[in-house]
């Protein structure tokens, strides 16, 4: 009779619908590939997250990421005593990151990322906007130039900048000489053009409690990152996404 019990038990059990902990992390990273479309995702876990969503560490590094209508060729993400919401949510599309004790970040843009946004962006109504905008990056600042429709004028607008971090998550250009013409251009028509494009970055929109200190300026690209560089785990369980 016990034997019966047994077996039959065994059956209930195979026929239970069984969710693991490696479901429930391809659930999380799903998450993120189908909100931000990257090229190439990797997560890394160092173990499997307990009943309320917490993990004692993990790594993310998206690969051509866009996020906000900015295409980023890296967005890379360490966090540690890291909380999310429970992991049955994870699977409806429902994830949320509530807090960490810390997270150490980095973000590499290039600038034709960067012009290719601007040009998408909607930059006012009627006929007030950017044009033919080309902005390039050396590792003294941001030099750019185009055109800016202000009233019925079509405007010729150069830009020599350095760049900043604000709030912990925007790029702004940082103290911009403007030059029409080679002449100065007035206070106000120039904030109204820096205006439209102000931030270049912006990655409020991230779901993750990034909190970015510092900008890095090579030929061609930027990296903004926190005062350490996030660093992949060594001994971690790992899942991976390729477009």
């Amino acid at each position: 009779m016990k034997r019966k019990i047994l077996i039959a038990l065994t059956v209930i059990i195979l026929l239970l619908p069984c969710v693991s902990y490696a479901d429930e992390v391809n659930d999380l990273l799903n998450f993120y590939v189908k909100k931000f479309t990257p090229e190439k995702a990797t997560l890394i876990i160092s173990d499997k997250p307990d009943a309320t969503g917490l993990f004692s560490e993990v790594y993310m590094n998206l690969k051509g990421v866009v996020i906000d209508k900015l295409r980023m060729d890296s967005l890379v993400v360490n966090m540690r005593g890291v909380q999310f919401n429970e992991p049955s949510e994870w699977a409806k599309g429902n994830v949320e990151c509530k807090d960490a004790i810390s997270v150490l970040a980095s973000a590499t843009l290039y600038e034709s990322d960067i012009n290719r946004s601007i040009e998408n962006k909607n930059f006012g109504k009627k006929d007030e906007h950017w044009h033919d905008m080309s902005m390039k990056i050396t590792p003294d600042g941001l030099g750019g130039k185009g055109y800016y429709k202000y009233s019925f004028l079509d405007i010729l607008i150069e830009i020599e900048s350095k760049l900043k971090i604000v709030k912990g998550k925007e790029l702004w250009l940082d103290n911009p000489q403007v030059k029409v013409n080679k002449l100065d251009l007035p206070d106000y028509v120039t904030k109204k053009a820096l205006g439209k494009i102000q931030p270049l970055v912006n990655l409020k929109k991230f779901p993750l409690p990034l909190t970015l200190h510092k900008v890095e300026l090579k030929n061609g690209s930027a990296t903004l990152s926190s005062k350490k560089l996030p660093q992949p785990l060594k001994n971690g369980l790992t899942y991976t996404y390729t477009r």
